[in-house]
Protein backbone atom coordinates (compact mmCIF):
# COMPACT_ATOMS: atom_id res chain seq x y z
CA UNK A 1 0.00 0.00 0.00
CA UNK A 2 1.09 3.58 -0.64
CA UNK A 3 1.01 6.28 2.05
CA UNK A 4 0.88 9.88 0.81
CA UNK A 5 2.04 12.41 3.41
CA UNK A 6 2.99 16.02 2.62
CA UNK A 7 5.37 15.69 -0.37
CA UNK A 8 6.38 12.10 0.39
CA UNK A 9 5.14 8.69 -0.75
CA UNK A 10 5.83 5.76 1.58
CA UNK A 11 5.33 2.11 0.68
CA UNK A 12 4.39 -0.61 3.15
CA UNK A 13 3.41 -4.24 2.76
CA UNK A 14 -0.19 -5.11 3.67
CA UNK A 15 0.70 -6.81 6.90
CA UNK A 16 -0.50 -6.19 10.47
CA UNK A 17 3.09 -6.19 11.71
CA UNK A 18 3.71 -2.96 9.73
CA UNK A 19 0.94 -0.90 11.32
CA UNK A 20 2.85 0.44 14.36
CA UNK A 21 5.89 1.39 12.27
CA UNK A 22 3.68 3.13 9.72
CA UNK A 23 2.08 5.36 12.38
CA UNK A 24 5.47 6.09 13.95
CA UNK A 25 6.83 7.24 10.58
CA UNK A 26 3.77 9.45 9.98
CA UNK A 27 4.25 11.05 13.43
CA UNK A 28 7.95 11.54 12.81
CA UNK A 29 7.42 13.27 9.43
CA UNK A 30 4.75 15.62 10.83
CA UNK A 31 6.84 16.46 13.91
CA UNK A 32 9.56 17.81 11.60
CA UNK A 33 7.08 19.99 9.70
CA UNK A 34 4.72 22.87 10.55
CA UNK A 35 1.74 20.61 9.92
CA UNK A 36 -0.52 18.71 12.29
CA UNK A 37 -2.39 15.47 11.74
CA UNK A 38 -6.06 15.94 10.85
CA UNK A 39 -7.42 12.61 9.55
CA UNK A 40 -6.85 9.84 7.01
CA UNK A 41 -8.40 9.16 3.62
CA UNK A 42 -8.11 5.42 3.00
CA UNK A 43 -9.09 4.33 -0.52
CA UNK A 44 -11.32 7.44 -0.85
CA UNK A 45 -13.00 6.85 2.54
CA UNK A 46 -12.49 9.58 5.16
CA UNK A 47 -11.58 8.15 8.58
CA UNK A 48 -11.58 10.42 11.64
CA UNK A 49 -11.09 7.97 14.52
CA UNK A 50 -10.12 4.42 15.51
CA UNK A 51 -7.41 4.39 12.82
CA UNK A 52 -5.62 1.40 14.29
CA UNK A 53 -8.81 -0.68 14.35
CA UNK A 54 -9.57 0.25 10.74
CA UNK A 55 -6.10 -0.88 9.65
CA UNK A 56 -6.36 -4.13 11.62
CA UNK A 57 -9.75 -4.94 10.08
CA UNK A 58 -8.89 -3.96 6.50
CA UNK A 59 -5.12 -4.34 6.16
CA UNK A 60 -5.30 -6.92 3.35
CA UNK A 61 -7.34 -4.65 1.04
CA UNK A 62 -5.89 -1.18 1.66
CA UNK A 63 -4.24 0.26 -1.46
CA UNK A 64 -3.85 3.97 -0.79
CA UNK A 65 -3.69 6.10 2.36
CA UNK A 66 -3.66 9.90 2.24
CA UNK A 67 -2.59 11.60 5.46
CA UNK A 68 -4.56 14.85 5.70
CA UNK A 69 -2.67 17.47 7.66
CA UNK A 70 -3.32 21.12 8.48
CA UNK A 71 -1.49 24.12 9.80
CA UNK A 72 -2.25 25.02 13.40
CA UNK A 73 -4.46 27.91 12.24
CA UNK A 74 -6.45 25.65 9.88
CA UNK A 75 -6.83 23.05 12.61
CA UNK A 76 -8.15 25.65 15.07
CA UNK A 77 -10.58 27.03 12.47
CA UNK A 78 -11.85 23.52 11.72
CA UNK A 79 -12.49 22.99 15.43
CA UNK A 80 -14.34 26.32 15.63
CA UNK A 81 -16.50 25.53 12.58
CA UNK A 82 -17.29 22.06 13.98
CA UNK A 83 -18.24 23.67 17.31
CA UNK A 84 -20.58 26.14 15.54
CA UNK A 85 -22.23 23.21 13.70
CA UNK A 86 -22.70 21.41 17.00
CA UNK A 87 -24.18 24.51 18.69
CA UNK A 88 -26.58 25.04 15.77
CA UNK A 89 -27.91 21.51 16.24
CA UNK A 90 -27.88 21.60 20.04
CA UNK A 91 -29.71 24.89 20.71
CA UNK A 92 -33.17 23.77 19.47
CA UNK A 93 -32.64 20.36 21.12
CA UNK A 94 -31.98 21.99 24.51
CA UNK A 95 -35.35 23.74 24.35
CA UNK A 96 -37.08 20.42 23.68
CA UNK A 97 -35.08 18.69 26.41
CA UNK A 98 -35.80 21.30 29.07
CA UNK A 99 -39.55 20.96 28.35
CA UNK A 100 -39.25 17.20 28.80
CA UNK A 101 -37.53 17.68 32.17
CA UNK A 102 -40.22 20.13 33.32
CA UNK A 103 -42.70 17.30 32.75
CA UNK A 104 -41.58 13.70 33.29
CA UNK A 105 -38.31 12.81 31.57
CA UNK A 106 -38.30 9.47 29.75
CA UNK A 107 -35.31 7.16 29.29
CA UNK A 108 -34.80 8.86 25.92
CA UNK A 109 -34.70 12.26 27.68
CA UNK A 110 -31.96 11.00 30.00
CA UNK A 111 -30.05 9.58 27.01
CA UNK A 112 -30.25 12.94 25.23
CA UNK A 113 -29.15 14.69 28.43
CA UNK A 114 -26.15 12.35 28.67
CA UNK A 115 -25.28 13.16 25.01
CA UNK A 116 -25.50 16.86 25.85
CA UNK A 117 -23.05 16.47 28.75
CA UNK A 118 -20.64 14.69 26.40
CA UNK A 119 -21.08 17.52 23.87
CA UNK A 120 -20.34 20.15 26.53
CA UNK A 121 -17.21 18.27 27.61
CA UNK A 122 -16.08 18.05 23.97
CA UNK A 123 -16.58 21.83 23.55
CA UNK A 124 -14.50 22.50 26.68
CA UNK A 125 -11.75 20.04 25.67
CA UNK A 126 -11.50 21.43 22.15
CA UNK A 127 -11.34 24.99 23.52
CA UNK A 128 -8.49 23.97 25.86
CA UNK A 129 -6.60 22.29 23.00
CA UNK A 130 -6.45 25.67 21.21
CA UNK A 131 -6.15 27.90 24.29
CA UNK A 132 -3.06 26.21 25.77
CA UNK A 133 -1.03 26.68 22.60
CA UNK A 134 1.84 29.11 23.05
CA UNK A 135 1.15 30.50 19.55
CA UNK A 136 -2.48 31.29 20.36
CA UNK A 137 -2.19 34.92 19.21
CA UNK A 138 -1.10 33.71 15.75
CA UNK A 139 -3.83 31.06 15.59
CA UNK A 140 -6.98 33.08 16.34
CA UNK A 141 -8.09 36.01 14.22
CA UNK A 142 -8.97 38.20 17.23
CA UNK A 143 -7.34 37.66 20.61
CA UNK A 144 -9.92 39.90 22.31
CA UNK A 145 -12.84 37.97 20.77
CA UNK A 146 -11.20 34.68 21.80
CA UNK A 147 -10.96 35.93 25.41
CA UNK A 148 -14.66 36.80 25.29
CA UNK A 149 -15.34 33.24 24.10
CA UNK A 150 -13.12 31.94 26.94
CA UNK A 151 -15.36 33.70 29.50
CA UNK A 152 -18.38 31.85 28.09
CA UNK A 153 -16.46 28.56 28.36
CA UNK A 154 -15.64 29.21 32.03
CA UNK A 155 -19.32 29.94 32.71
CA UNK A 156 -20.19 26.71 30.90
CA UNK A 157 -17.76 24.78 33.12
CA UNK A 158 -19.49 26.20 36.21
CA UNK A 159 -22.92 25.22 34.87
CA UNK A 160 -21.65 21.73 34.08
CA UNK A 161 -20.57 21.23 37.71
CA UNK A 162 -23.94 22.52 38.94
CA UNK A 163 -25.84 20.31 36.49
CA UNK A 164 -23.95 17.23 37.60
CA UNK A 165 -24.68 18.00 41.27
CA UNK A 166 -28.40 18.52 40.63
CA UNK A 167 -28.49 15.40 38.45
CA UNK A 168 -27.30 13.39 41.47
CA UNK A 169 -30.39 14.62 43.37
CA UNK A 170 -32.70 13.80 40.43
CA UNK A 171 -34.07 17.37 40.68
CA UNK A 172 -35.47 17.48 37.16
CA UNK A 173 -37.14 20.91 37.48
CA UNK A 174 -33.85 22.57 38.49
CA UNK A 175 -32.14 20.73 35.62
CA UNK A 176 -34.75 22.11 33.21
CA UNK A 177 -34.18 25.61 34.63
CA UNK A 178 -30.42 25.40 34.07
CA UNK A 179 -30.88 24.06 30.53
CA UNK A 180 -33.38 26.76 29.64
CA UNK A 181 -32.00 29.82 31.45
CA UNK A 182 -28.26 29.13 31.64
CA UNK A 183 -27.02 26.62 29.03
CA UNK A 184 -29.15 27.80 26.12
CA UNK A 185 -28.17 31.52 26.38
CA UNK A 186 -24.53 30.46 26.89
CA UNK A 187 -24.65 28.33 23.73
CA UNK A 188 -26.14 31.25 21.78
CA UNK A 189 -23.44 33.65 23.04
CA UNK A 190 -20.71 31.12 22.25
CA UNK A 191 -22.03 30.64 18.73
CA UNK A 192 -22.04 34.41 18.17
CA UNK A 193 -18.44 34.77 19.41
CA UNK A 194 -17.20 31.85 17.31
CA UNK A 195 -18.98 33.09 14.18
CA UNK A 196 -17.17 36.41 14.68
CA UNK A 197 -13.82 34.62 14.97
CA UNK A 198 -14.41 32.44 11.91
CA UNK A 199 -15.67 35.31 9.71
CA UNK A 200 -12.67 37.47 10.71
CA UNK A 201 -10.42 34.59 9.75
CA UNK A 202 -11.97 34.56 6.26
CA UNK A 203 -11.08 38.19 5.59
Amino acid sequence: MKIYILDKVLEYGNDKSNIDGLFQEIDSILEKSDYYFSHLVIDDLEIYEDYNDYFLDNIRNIREVKVVSSTLKELAENIMVTTIDYLNRAIPEINILSNEFYKTPTKQSWDKFSDLLEGIEWIIDSFISIDINERLKDIVSSYEQWNNYAKEIYSLQEQLVELEEIMGNQDTVSMADILSYEINPLFENMREKLEGLVSKGDN
